[in-house]
């Protein structure tokens, strides 16, 4: 080792003392205003680089080895505690304090620990400080140790702890905007300085060997963290607070670069997209996160509405862009519902107008020839069978009307409740219960089961037979067709009879129209049921020259 008389020991001592004076002073400032983010591993840390100052002097100015190794084993558990405090600063600057948990803690001072008790039994085990001895330099004497597998350890892992902390600051570099910049930028310029600082003291350099600069080093890099923390106001409202509440959104955040890449996620993201995101191109993740996309976009069984904002620096230039996707899934199901109930109003509207059309037109009118027939009974000659025909037919009218008016009244209602039904088993069924004298029912295709209020896709396939059977006679063959399509299942009901005119099929199924003086509601009847149920109909003609009425859109049940 080379002579240490042209050092200046006595400066390097007044820096020590000076270091270690500054660093439990502005500890101890710290530790009264700890309630700022950050403050408390601020003050420990100026405290260990204070404390370590003070006790490193303490070995410079000693002549007795029993004090020399008393004030190296003191300051050996806040060398161990410093590079971990430093991390957790790191995090806390970041905002990750969900990384910080008491179990995470423990596992990291745990190497630490273990480091401390080897150094300090290392006459037992020879694993850390080998060859520890005094050795005099001018008026000074100093000490003097070997490496030992045990300090190795302990370097590589303070050093890893120091570059995983660096890392983070400069991940919050890349992320926080031009504002806040400066105080990540001083921060790593404050770690640059232990870091040099220990490997100077581990590798011999020039005549300083037998020195140590990390304790001064530790309390410069102290008083830069403070005057991060304290002075420049880093994590005052809002460094931390804008990546906080931008990781606890209940809504997910996606960052995508000038490139198309993403960036980052916040949790809510993370599980709605796969895993591998970060990183992947934005398109090929989430295709639909488009300029000119349709609002909103369904994504695994919940919608969204995409607020994008562009991400420019001071000069204008684009370097990414902000997705912000909002949950709307119970706005859009209520906006769904209240569409439902106002079309059903609107249906319950329009069928209060078709019963006071029926009521006072309808009704009124074989309500009066069952009256004028009743009075020439009455006041007849004697022939009164005539009148009394009359009378009775007009009174069946009625029956029909107000038969048909109380299915027409439940028709139209919106169906909740959906049951499994089978279309082949409800036609035979449905057919089997009218008189349909010699008319005739096959049923081709193979069955479908769909998702119906099976009384009333009953109701509708019954009015469908009745229209058959009562335009195309007593002999009437009715084929009724089950087909798959792309949009459901389509239930044909088509017969030989005399058919519907191509000018009176977009009719049929209103209210009041009849082609041959009927009610004019059972078709009306097959419309409303229909249109409760979101399905579409359709009148055509069939192959043999008859009606066919297509159901469109009945949607399978899943087996």
């Amino acid at each position: 080792m080379s002579d240490l008389g042209a050092l200046p020991v006595r400066a390097y001592l007044a820096a020590c003392l000076l270091a270690g004076v500054i660093g439990l002073w502005l500890g101890r400032v710290a530790w009264r205003e700890r309630d700022q983010p950050g403050g408390t591993e601020v003050a420990l840390y100026l405290l260990c680089g204070g404390g370590i100052s003070l006790l490193y002097a303490v070995r410079v100015v000693s002549a007795s080895e029993l004090v020399m190794v008393v004030a190296l084993n003191l300051a050996t558990p806040l060398v161990a505690a410093a590079p971990g405090i430093w991390l957790a600063f790191a995090l806390a600057f970041a905002g990750h304090d969900r990384w910080r948990t008491e179990n995470r803690i423990v596992a990291l001072a745990t190497p630490a620990f273990v480091w401390v008790l080897l150094a300090w039994s290392r006459d037992t085990h020879g694993l850390s400080r080998r060859s520890l001895e005094p050795v005099v330099e001018g008026p000074f004497s100093l000490l003097s140790f070997g490496l030992g597998p045990a300090d190795v350890g302990f370097l590589l892992y303070a050093y890893g702890l120091c570059v995983v902390g660096a890392l983070v600051v400069v991940d919050l570099y890349r992320r926080t905007g031009n504002r806040y910049r400066l105080q990540t930028f001083v921060i790593l310029l404050g770690t640059l300085v232990p870091f040099l600082a220990g490997i100077v003291s581990v590798v011999d350099v020039g005549s300083y060997a037998s020195l140590a600069w990390y304790p001064t080093a530790l309390v410069v890099h102290g008083v830069f963290l403070y005057g991060t923390v304290f002075w420049l106001g880093t994590l005052d409202a809002a460094v931390v607070a804008r990546d906080t509440a931008v990781e606890v959104m209940q809504d997910p955040v996606i960052v995508a670069g000038s490139d198309g890449r993403i960036r980052d996620l916040n949790p809510a993201a993370e599980e709605l997209l796969p895993a591998e995101a970060v990183g992947s191109s934005l398109s090929a993740v989430f295709p639909r996160l488009e300029s000119g996309m349709q609002h909103p976009v369904a994504v695994g069984g919940r919608k969204f509405d995409i607020q994008e904002d562009p991400i420019t620096d001071p000069r204008g230039t684009d370097r990414g862009h902000v997705f912000l996707l909002r949950d709307v899934t119970e706005r859009e199901r209520r906006q769904t519902e209240l569409e439902r109930r106002e079309a059903e109003l609107r249906r319950q509207n329009e069928r209060l107008e078709d019963f006071a059309g029926v009521v006072s037109h309808d009704l009124r009118n074989p309500l009066a020839a069952a009256t004028a027939a009743v009075e020439l009974a009455r006041h007849g000659d004697g022939n009164d069978e005539d009148a009394l025909d009359r009378a009775a037919n007009a009174h069946e009218r009625m029956d029909d009307l107000i038969e048909g008016l109380l299915s027409l009244a439940t028709a139209g209602r919106s169906v909740d409740d959906l049951d499994r039904v089978s279309l082949d088993a409800s036609v035979r069924r449905v057919w089997s219960r009218l008189e349909t004298a010699d008319a005739t029912l096959s049923v081709e295709d193979p069955d479908a089961t769909v998702l119906a209020d099976g009384d009333r896709l009953e109701q509708l396939l019954s009015n469908l037979f009745r229209n058959a059977i009562e335009h195309g006679g007593e002999d009437v063959s009715v084929r009724v067709g089950i087909e798959p399509q792309q949009d459901g299942i389509a239930l044909a009901v088509a017969d030989d009879g005399p058919g519907v005119p191509p000018d009176r099929r977009s009719q049929v199924t209103e209210r009041g129209v009849s082609l041959d003086g009927g009610t004019g509601l059972g078709l009306a009847i097959v419309g409303d049921i229909a249109e409760a149920h979101g399905w579409r109909i359709s009148v055509e003609e069939s192959d043999t020259g008859g009606a066919r009425f297509v159901i469109l859109g009945m949607e399978p049940a899943d087996d």
